[in-house]
């Protein structure tokens, strides 16, 4: 990654260009950087929720920030295993389980868990965007709305595929 304090001086829907981000911690403080920034939406699709990225105090706090600060549905996760992440004791399958009017977790559809890439989206205008989920190594943009509206509406399509895990619910109770 360039300068990393550049990188936390960039505003979301103004500072256009591509970040390749190569350690976990390079994506963990983009993807808490962006989701501070969000005012309308944040949609994650992931395998497990990957803990090292998702599983953070700056992120966690920036998702019940706009939790917090939206009426309705604003955050919105898919993924494979919801059932791994939750039994890890994951704090962000905790916060949605507390804020379940504005946090909501669906499991991926069979059709689509062949899916390799990993999305955070924000506000259909920012992204990080790991290629092989499994792996450490990200791009990410503040202000690329022609790529984020096309993850958001792939994400809209999975998202009307998928279901609440039954499982994930019994964990809940």
């Amino acid at each position: 990654m360039s300068n990393e304090n550049e990188t936390f001086t960039r505003t979301l829907g103004v500072d256009s260009g591509r970040l390749r981000l190569a350690r976990s911690q390079e994506i963990a403080g983009v993807s808490a950087h962006l989701a501070a920034q969000a005012r309308r939406e944040l949609l994650i699709h992931d395998l497990r929720l990957e803990p090292a990225i998702y599983d953070q105090t700056l992120f966690l706090q920036a998702v019940k920030q706009l939790a917090l600060a939206r009426p309705g549905l604003c955050v919105r996760i898919l993924l494979s295993d919801p059932r791994a992440a939750a039994q890890d004791g994951h704090r962000l399958i905790e916060l949605a389980r507390r804020l379940t009017s504005r946090i909501a977790i669906q499991r991926v559809a069979d059709e689509d868990q062949g899916s390799l890439d990993a999305l955070l989206i924000v506000d259909a205008t920012g992204y990080v965007r790991r290629r092989l989920a499994d792996g450490m190594e990200a791009i990410a943009d503040y202000d690329d709305s022609p790529s984020a509206r096309r993850w958001r509406l792939e994400f809209e399509e999975r998202w009307e595929r998928s279901s609440a895990d039954t499982e994930l619910r019994q964990l809940f109770i």
